[in-house]
Formats: structure tokens, C-alpha cells, sequence
């Protein structure tokens, strides 16, 4: 803890995607139950990832961090404002996926710590994969269930769309974890 507190004061591109991050997994169980709210939750966020220079130390891996944050902000309004503007509800495969990647968020805390980063980076990895698993085979289903096409077609970009969020976040993890 007292390394995320010192890289906090010192390296404000960290600072801001960590907050990012951990702010996006507090509230992704909000946002599903209404993802019209997601332009005026990731807006602000996207802004302060934008806005974040360097501070005290310059690290090559908190900037690509703060970007991957920003991507994976990104990701997760378009995401959410498709769900809306669809008017769909998550699925069981979206549900499983997004509480994958809540855990995930949750877990990128510990990679500012030197005893914790390696379990946590581990554990970020195990959530991406076994949701991108739960994805695929959803969007496999939909993509060969016969009738519905516009619903097949709808559901099969929404959820590449919450795979390319995971991407997002798994770079970011790693960036996280070389600072």
C-alpha cells in the first residue's frame, strides 16, 4: 500500500489509470442495470485520464497505462451505450462477463504492490481469459442461431465489444505492473 500511496504522489498518469480502473469496477454492476448513465459516468473519467501528466517521475509504462485506461474507458461507454440504445438487457454470458471483469478491476489494485503484483497480474489474466471463453461461445451461438438476425447480428457486436474492452484492460494491467 505504501508504494500505490508514493506512486500516487509522484507519478499522476498511474494515479489517474488506477483510479480509473478501480472507479470502472466499482460501478459496473450500476451500469449494467442502467447503461444510459454510462456517457455521464466514463465522460468525466476519460477527461481526467486525458488530462493526467507526468509527474515527478517519468515511467514509459504509466503513460501506456493511462492510455490502455483511457481505451478501456472508451470501450466500456460504447459498450454500455450500445446495450441502451438497443434497448437489451445483459445476457447470461454479458452477466458472467461482466462480473469477470468487476473481479478483474477489483484485482488491479494489487499490482502496485511488490508482494502482490505477481497473484494479481495472474489473477487479471485467469478473469480476462475465462471471460473472453464465456464471449466466444456466446457470440458463436449467435452468430449460428437461425432467425432473429438483426437480434444475432446486435448481440454478436456487443459482445466483440466487451472482448475489446478486456483487451483494453489486460493492457493496461501489464503496464501497470512494470511501473
Amino acid at each position: 500500500m505504501m508504494r500505490k500511496f508514493w506512486l500516487g504522489l509522484t507519478d499522476n498518469r498511474f494515479k489517474a489509470a488506477m483510479a480509473a480502473v478501480e472507479r470502472t469496477g466499482a460501478c459496473l454492476g450500476d451500469l449494467a442495470e442502467d447503461p444510459s448513465a454510462a456517457s455521464a459516468f466514463f465522460r468525466p473519467l476519460r477527461a481526467a485520464l486525458r488530462a493526467a501528466t507526468s509527474g515527478k517521475t517519468e515511467q514509459a509504462a504509466s503513460a501506456q497505462a493511462r492510455a490502455a485506461a483511457e481505451d478501456l474507458a472508451a470501450l466500456l461507454e460504447r459498450f454500455f451505450s450500445d446495450l441502451s440504445l438497443h434497448r437489451t438487457a445483459p445476457d447470461a454470458a454479458l452477466k458472467e462477463a461482466l462480473l469477470c471483469l468487476q473481479r478483474a478491476c477489483s484485482a488491479a489494485r494489487g499490482l502496485a504492490g511488490p508482494r502482490t503484483k505477481e497473484r494479481a497480474a495472474v489473477e487479471i489474466r485467469g478473469l480476462c481469459a475465462g471471460a473472453r471463453r464465456t464471449l466466444a461461445l456466446a457470440k458463436t451461438a449467435a452468430d449460428g442461431a437461425p432467425g432473429g438476425f438483426p437480434k444475432n447480428i446486435k448481440f454478436s457486436s456487443i459482445y466483440s465489444g466487451l472482448d475489446a474492452a478486456f483487451d483494453a484492460l489486460e493492457r493496461c494491467a501489464e503496464a501497470l505492473f512494470k511501473v
